[in-house]
């Protein structure tokens, strides 16, 4: 069960993170996670000046969320709603006329438009036989994790910086120069 944290713990990280190292880009080592580790990860995360301020603002807020589940783990899915939000709000202003289709229905339709495509993501290999792969995928997962923080899920995951990096990434694929 979640504690209240006492005041004079607050600054402090969130105990669940002594379980968790990762591999330090720069230098290949694997390290203890620490919040300036953190930080520089989520930082590197833009969207592009294109990006309505809007957007860029609410994305900012899922990035800051990522930041603080350093101190409060669960901030994690708090992070992840608002990323999944963000990249809705961004569908819906690129296609308003059919704003009332929800999240799924938008990222197919933009899927279909060639808008979003693997090329725009940095964690996936293009496959030359079908470079589409990963992208046809996504109206079926976006919508359900989002789906699974947004009714209750109860199961705290790390994840959320890649969840906040797809949903960057989609919305600067939606905002793109050559779309």
């Amino acid at each position: 069960m979640e504690e209240f944290k006492p005041f004079d713990e607050l600054l402090q990280p969130d105990e669940r993170w002594q379980h968790f190292v990762f591999q330090n880009s720069s230098t290949g080592n694997i390290e203890q996670s620490s919040l300036r580790a953190r930080y520089d990860v989520i930082a590197s995360i833009e969207l592009h000046s294109l990006v309505p301020e809007d957007i860029q603002s609410q994305y900012v807020t899922a990035k800051m969320l990522c930041v603080y589940a350093w101190l409060y783990y669960p901030f994690h899915q708090s992070a992840e709603q608002k990323a999944f939000s963000t990249l809705e709000m961004a569908l819906a202003q690129k296609y308003p006329a059919v704003k009332k289709d929800g999240l799924k229905k938008l990222l197919i339709r933009a899927i279909s438009q060639g808008v979003i495509s693997d090329q725009g993501f940095s964690h996936i290999q293009l496959n030359t036989d079908d470079p589409m792969k990963y992208t046809r995928m996504l109206p079926e997962i976006i919508p359900s994790l989002r789906n699974a923080i947004a009714h209750g899920e109860p199961i705290l995951h790390p994840n959320s910086v890649f969840s906040v990096r797809i949903c960057g990434e989609i919305i600067n694929q939606l905002y793109d120069q050559s779309t």
